[in-house]
């Protein structure tokens, strides 16, 4: 059985992928970013691979049909994925749906291809989060409630009152 704290920490990953938003330039800018050097060598794994953009297309397609950006970007640190018991600890919170096939993501797919899908949804989650609330950084623990949040900094409740001065 489930508690008040897990169901508020599911729905607060829930809430968070569902205000994702996917943008043409969040995909230029994760398309700039490098493979930290001490991945490097994935970045040769890559090249050397000839079926690498048709891996990465078919897993990206993967990660976008089960929702799993978010999860994948907290899985990193910087960009790079942080190790096994790491990870686990990060989305211990994260709805089971989620975690099942963030398991089978990190078993089946290919080590470079792996971590060039981490740092391209670490880019481009944390420049929509930027965007709509002023900070890239978020976690389940500390996310507000739904009823506290809003679509973008952009918006803010009218905090302007107006009096009838014509009486």
């Amino acid at each position: 059985m489930k508690t008040s704290d897990q169901i508020k920490l599911a729905d607060a990953w829930l809430a968070e992928a569902e205000r994702f938003e996917f943008d043409e330039d969040y995909f230029r800018i994760a398309d700039c970013a490098e493979l930290a050097d001490e991945l490097a060598v994935y970045a040769i794994m890559a090249e050397g691979d000839e079926m690498f953009w048709d891996s990465m297309a078919e897993w990206e397609g993967f990660i976008m049909d089960y929702n799993l950006w978010l999860p994948l970007e907290q899985c990193c640190y910087q960009g790079v994925l942080l190790p096994m018991g790491q990870r686990e600890l990060r989305v211990k919170s994260c709805p089971p749906e989620m975690l099942g096939h963030l398991s089978y993501f990190f078993s089946r797919c290919a080590v470079h291809v792996k971590h060039h899908l981490a740092l391209r949804y670490w880019v481009m989650v944390r420049a929509d989060r930027g965007r709509r609330t002023g900070n890239p950084d978020w976690r389940p623990e500390t996310a507000p409630p739904r009823s506290q949040q809003h679509g973008t900094v952009f918006f803010r409740p009218p905090i302007l009152t107006f009096r009838n001065y014509a009486r």
